[in-house]
């Protein structure tokens, strides 16, 4: 799984986890073939960090990691930057 940041976006306070819950895992079994972009919302509203995975089981096991961590899904895709974004990811605490 590739991640990267949004410039000029603050980041969650938690960013150090998130980043450690999407680190890279062999997908062994699939071997990947496909991409699929999530986004994370900083408490802002905009978009601070993007994760592509390789394969729907990267993609589950980082949408587990990231539910351990509070996050949710909006139930919203986008396009920002160029990039379409499967699912958006949102602090649960944050406000809606």
């Amino acid at each position: 799984m590739h991640t990267w940041v949004i410039d000029q976006v603050p980041p969650l306070p938690n960013d150090p986890l998130i980043v450690q819950a999407l680190r890279p895992e062999a997908d062994l079994l699939t071997g990947g073939g496909i991409a699929l972009n999530l986004g994370i919302l900083a408490r802002n509203g905009q978009i601070y960090r993007i994760a592509r995975a390789f394969g729907l089981d990267d993609y589950n096991r980082a949408a587990d990691a990231l539910a351990r961590l509070g996050l949710v899904p909006t139930g919203r895709s986008l396009r920002l930057h160029g990039v379409s974004l499967d699912e958006v990811y949102m602090d649960q605490a944050a406000p809606r």
